[in-house]
């Protein structure tokens, strides 16, 4: 188990490298605009909307269940086998949806829209590989190796992104570029960062199978926590129309940083959670729970008071002149991040404690929650109420998730005092 120090190391460097990478990929949204124009951004921002459909695909939900694969059930040969697998087929998918898109429909996609698309893709495919060598740096607590691949690629992709774009406004050769950088990290900075800690072994087909089908149900997750999310907003369009949603997700942008944020904070304690849970060690396994949830709920103080002193100034500086009115949606929103952050570290706990069918349960509840009461929010608050659905969705699933943990823990538990 890793000591204080090199616990303390682990977790500033992996908030501080994640909080970089996420800060420079949220640079690249907003200065898209003002380097080459409308069109580019809209084709940027496609590529983005269509990509992040297949990469829970491809990351198949199983950082997490790798990193707290204490036991070794599995090699990290056939954890990284699986993940060419499931890359390979988020990218035919891919491929696929992109063909249809330029097929089909009133407005297809144009031969630009889908080079942009596709070659996200192979960026995205490249940030997914490298993940499987990240979680293998963490289960040999080095998670300060994590932070800094993170940031290393962010400023890289930044300043390619931006160089790039800026002397050319071609899009397609933009992305081209950050493909081949991120490229280049992977192999002269990844891998040797990654081969101390990787062990070479034979991988069997009948291993990579096992290893998907054990981990289909968090793959299965991965949808289904999209779908809560996704709900109160396509019930806003529906309703009010796809003005109003072009208001209400840029003014979401920013408190989106607070909520991913908040999710690397617990990154660190996934090993520690493991080992815990593994020697049944209840009072280490409960104080990480209760030193996670101190941190999260930490944000929701410090996330209201930016909001209050400086949620007009940001909306006008980093989203748009004109979105400071509606400065008012922020407050919610930051309840709902944190909701939102409550909700992914709980997940991760019962991954941990493989407990897959609560998973699935408390998701199910959530979407069917965020199903039944979207309509009335968003008719009664309007703009407000798509806020309102998803922290009364979130509610339910947080309720869920831990009294689903704590019965799972007691249960584990019980035998130690046996």
């Amino acid at each position: 188990m890793p000591g204080a120090n090199a616990m303390r190391r682990n977790f500033l460097w992996n908030t501080f490298g994640n909080i970089l990478y996420m800060g420079c990929q949220f640079l690249c949204g907003i200065l898209v605009v003002r380097l080459a124009g409308e069109v580019n951004s809209g084709n940027y921002n496609i590529a983005l909307a269509v990509t992040n459909i297949f990469v829970s695909v491809a990351s198949y939900g199983m950082y997490s269940f790798q990193v707290s694969d204490v036991e070794n059930k599995y090699s990290q040969s056939t954890y990284i086998a699986s993940r060419m697998t499931t890359c390979v087929l988020a990218t035919v998918l891919c491929m696929g949806y992109t063909l249809l898109g330029a097929t089909l429909g009133e407005n297809p996609y144009s031969k630009l829209q889908c080079a942009c698309i596709l070659l996200y893709q192979a960026y995205r495919m490249v940030e997914s590989i490298t993940d499987v060598y990240n979680a293998i740096d963490q289960q040999n607590e080095r998670l300060d190796i994590v932070g800094k691949t993170y940031a290393v690629r962010g400023v890289a992709s930044l300043a390619v992104f931006v160089a790039v774009l800026w002397v050319t406004h071609d899009m397609v050769l933009t992305l081209l570029f950050m493909v081949a950088v991120n490229v280049l990290l992977f192999f002269f900075y990844t891998l040797p960062k990654a081969r101390p800690f990787y062990t070479c072994s034979a991988v069997t087909e009948s291993a990579v199978l096992a290893l998907l089908w054990e981990c289909l149900p968090l793959a299965v997750y991965n949808v289904l926590a999209n779908t809560t999310a996704s709900i109160p907003k396509l019930m806003l369009e529906k309703i009010l129309g796809e003005t109003a949603l072009g208001i209400y997700s840029p003014v979401t942008q920013p408190v989106l940083l607070l909520q991913v944020g908040a999710t690397y904070l617990f990154t660190p304690f996934i090993t520690l959670f493991a080992q815990n849970y593994a020697e049944r060690n209840r009072r280490g396994f409960y104080k990480a729970i209760l030193a996670v949830q101190g941190i999260v709920l930490a944000l929701l103080p410090a996330g209201l008071l930016v909001c209050r002193y400086l949620g007009r100034w940001g909306l006008a500086v980093f989203v748009g002149a004109g979105l400071e009115s509606y400065a008012y949606l922020l407050a919610p929103m930051v309840v709902s991040a944190v909701l939102t952050a409550m909700m992914l570290f709980y997940s991760m706990v019962l991954t941990v404690m493989r407990c897959m069918r609560g998973l699935i349960f408390a998701n199910v509840c959530g979407i069917i929650t965020a199903a039944c009461i979207s309509s009335p929010c968003i008719r009664r608050w309007e703009l407000q109420g798509t806020t309102f659905a998803t922290i009364g969705a979130l509610c339910v699933q947080c309720v869920c998730l831990v009294a689903i943990t704590l019965v799972n823990a007691r249960r584990h538990f019980a035998s130690e005092d046996t």
